[in-house]
């Protein structure tokens, strides 16, 4: 489309209408796919790593397919266990050894998790309940 010149207002006027209805057009077109995990899918997702992953040379592990949203739970939350207040308090409770490893975080929610009789629907809650209880912050030594 052309536009003299001079006609720089109606131009950017055309390209957010355009931005506008193809953002429209989009968000009509696409699925509501968008669904939570359970606690429970994200127990048996956890189960698979740990029973089924052993490292290799230089530590690497091949996750399965069935593991992966455990491993990127765990993960999201081994990286925001570390966030503190200004006052130097955790903010999920979480106070695992700096030498943890993800694959602890995998046994020890798996182990936590067998033991808790209350498990919330809300996966990432109830790993954070779970992990917060084997990794306190009060100065107790964490249950390994």
């Amino acid at each position: 489309m052309m536009f003299p010149r001079g006609c720089d207002w109606d131009r950017d006027v055309m390209r957010s209408l355009l931005a506008a209805l193809l953002g429209a057009i989009a968000c009509l077109a696409a699925t509501n796919s968008a669904s939570a995990m359970t606690s429970g899918e994200l127990m048996r997702g956890c189960r698979e790593i740990v029973n089924r992953v052993r490292p290799k040379t230089g530590g690497e592990v091949d996750i399965p397919l069935t593991g992966l949203s455990c491993w990127y739970y765990l993960s999201a939350i081994q990286n925001m266990s570390v966030l503190e207040t200004q006052h130097g308090v955790r903010l999920l409770g979480i106070c695992a050894p700096p030498d943890t490893t993800l694959m602890d975080y995998a046994r020890i929610f798996v182990a936590g998790a067998r033991k808790t009789k209350n498990q919330s629907e809300n996966a990432a809650a109830f790993a954070v309940v779970v992990l917060s209880q084997s990794f306190p912050c009060d100065g107790e030594a964490p249950h390994r």
